[in-house]
This record gives structure tokens, sequence and C-alpha cells, in this order.
């Protein structure tokens, strides 16, 4: 038409937009009641950013292979992409890391560079990323230049959640109590819980460690949470039973295709906690601390574990003081589902574990170990290594 309106009797073969009466698909990137809530978030289509790789000449690819140092400035620049991609879509949420690569991250996904037929940009300007946020996030999650064309499409990960650090800006004081704080960061989850679940709802096991009638958890599981006081790193952890006892989460603490359970529960009672009203410890200043459970020193896998907290014997010793200290320790090491060490030795006033291969952390054991007693680090000798 004369007026620029383009009409079906001018394109018969134009294809109609129409409502669609199920949104469900939404929830899969992150939208509306039903979406996921995740840290983690990986791009569906590639984003499209400022910093290009360097093309290579295909008749000239072995002569001209690059070296790990051109990977490595090229990669750095495209991270900074994505940090200012994320400023420009308006999350300025703290970020724990961000991977890019060429590959998918999905088996049955795509390279980067096909996405580029038919767009304006380079093949060689397509990355896929990993973004993990210090937080987790609902979408929807679109980022990078080709955002307004389809590119950049960023999905959640759907993950069990199990270990929460938080990091003790202001308000400690110089007496506090370990475990004072570890019961007041319990009582602070559990209140966050029960407003989430309803008043009237009975908080599960999962959450306060104690049957219906009272009485602490028993069976010889430990189905519930373990609060942690790390004042060497100024720092609170809840630390999920399924982390603790080195197994998958059941089925109440994670449903992965509903994304439901106490994870989630926990997860979403957990968002915005930044004060904690501990007693004589102190009125603390709280903010969510992004961990690398490979290096970090209660996590990554070790040949070698001390102690950090004093070690509480589930059951009193009744003959040999020694031989029922390592008994005790060598049974409480087979309920985390962890190897029969090669050796139980005190060292000072500390225990010291040896393995025959390096396992992971954490390590919690003893009678007190759902309020931070008994918690191993990984054994660093007088030289600083592990």
């Amino acid at each position: 038409m004369e007026t620029g309106e383009i009409t079906d009797q001018d394109n018969y073969w134009m294809e109609q937009l129409v409502t669609a009466n199920d949104d469900s698909m939404l929830a899969h990137y992150g939208v509306g009641d039903a979406g996921i809530s995740s840290r983690l978030w990986r791009s569906v289509t590639p984003l499209a950013l400022p910093t290009a790789r360097h093309r290579m000449d295909p008749a000239q690819v072995k002569e001209l292979v690059k070296n790990g140092g051109e990977r490595q400035t090229e990669n750095r620049s495209a991270v900074h992409d994505v940090m200012q991609a994320l400023r420009h879509a308006g999350l300025h949420h703290r970020i724990a890391n961000i991977r890019v690569q060429r590959e998918p991250f999905e088996a049955k996904g795509e390279r980067a560079e096909p996405f580029s037929d038919g767009t304006r940009f380079s093949r060689h300007q397509l990355w896929h990323v990993e973004i993990e946020f210090a937080e987790p996030l609902n979408g929807m999650v679109v980022l990078g230049d080709g955002r307004y064309m389809g590119l950049g499409l960023m999905a959640p990960v759907r993950q069990a959640e199990g270990v929460y650090a938080f990091t003790i800006t202001d308000g400690l004081t110089n007496d506090a109590d370990t475990l004072g704080l570890a019961r007041a960061l319990r009582r602070a989850v559990m209140a966050r819980v029960q407003d989430k679940i309803g008043k009237r709802e009975k908080l599960p096991v999962f959450f306060t460690g104690h049957e219906d009638d009272g009485k602490p958890a028993r069976g010889g599981t430990h189905d519930h949470l373990a609060f942690v006081t790390d004042l060497s790193r100024k720092r609170l952890l809840i630390i999920a039973p399924h982390i603790v006892e080195h197994r998958e989460p059941k089925k109440d603490e994670w449903n992965e295709y509903e994304n439901s359970g106490h994870l989630v529960t926990l997860a979403q009672a957990l968002q915005g906690l930044t004060e904690l009203r501990a007693g004589k410890s102190g009125k603390l200043r709280l903010a969510p601390q992004a961990m690398d459970m490979d290096s970090d020193p209660l996590f990554a896998a070790s040949e070698e574990w001390v102690s950090v907290t004093p070690y509480v014997p589930t059951r009193h010793a009744k003959r040999n003081g020694r031989d029922a200290l390592h008994d005790d320790v060598l049974q409480e090491v087979q309920r985390r589902r962890l190897p029969v060490p090669l050796a139980v030795e005190k060292k000072g006033g500390d225990l010291l574990l040896r393995f025959r291969v390096a396992v992971p952390g954490p390590i919690q054991l003893g009678k007190t170990m759902h309020f931070g007693g008994g918690l191993f680090t990984r054994y660093m000798d007088e030289h600083g290594h592990a």
C-alpha cells in the first residue's frame, strides 16, 4: 500500500502472530510464579559481544594455531563484555563466576558460529556464556548486542543448592561465641522459612533438627541443616544434609522436575538475609558470598584434614579413652560416606585424618557437627603446602 502497511493481500504467505494460551514454556526461562530461581544461568542462543575472536585463515590453521596467551586475552575481553552487557540490561547482581566458550553447554546445543547466519554479526563475535550469580535470580535474562534479534537468551540451570555462605561485614564483637552464632543463625533461618511456608505450617525436621515431640532427630542419619561459624574467614555457612553426607538429595529435599522441596524453600527464604542479631556476639551485617568449592579449604579435596573446632564424641568412652575416640571417629567418617582413613592422629589439641586418596569436604563429625563442632579443614604444613 502507498502508506506502507503490509496486508495479507500483499503477502498472503506472511505468518500470523497469535496469543498463546499456554505460557508454561516461560517458566523454562525463569519467568512467572513457576519460573526457576537459580544462581547459574547459561546461554541458549549465544551472546553477540563487541570482542571478536581473532579470525584465522582456514588455509593456514596449522601454521597459525593460537597460543594459550592469545586465547586467555580473548576470553578476558569477552568476560569484560559480558559484565558490560549485564550492566546495560540493568542487572547489577553480584557475580561469582563467568565462563565463555564457543561450544554449547548442552549436549544437544549448537556451536556459537552458525547463529551468525542472517544477522549483522560476525561469527567471531558470538560466544556461549555461563554466569554464576552470588544469589538466585529470576528471569527473563537476555544479554548482548543481539538481544533484540533472538541472540543472548539465557536459561536458568536446575541445581540442588547445598551451601550458603554469608560474609560478616560489620557488627562482630571481639568476644563472639561460635556456638551462639550458629544457634542464632539457625533461629533466623527457621523464622524466615516459617514466614515462607505460613505461620500455621509445621517446620520440617530438615530445618529444625527436632522431631514432632521436640526431641533431637535420631535414627542414625543427619537429614537436617548444619550451621557453621567460620570466624577465621569472618563468614557463616548453612550446609544442607546431602552435602554433609556426600550423597544425592532425597526427593523431599529436591525434586528436579518440579523444582520443589526443602532446598528450594531454603533458597527462597535466604534471599535478602542481610542482618543477624546474635546477642553478645553482636548485631551482624551479612552479605552473600560466592564460593569456589574446588579451592575453598573446607571443601576442596585433600588427603589430609585437620580439625578446626573441637570434636565431641557421639557416645561416652567406657574403656581406653584413646581407642574409644579412634573408633568413634571412624564410625562418624563412615556415616558421612567417606573412605576409611589410613590414620586418625592427635596433633596437639586437634585431630588429623589421613586418607589414601584425596577426598572432598566438608568433613563434619561428632555430636555437635550441626552447630559447627567437629569441623575439619584441608591440612597445611609449616610451609603452607596442602
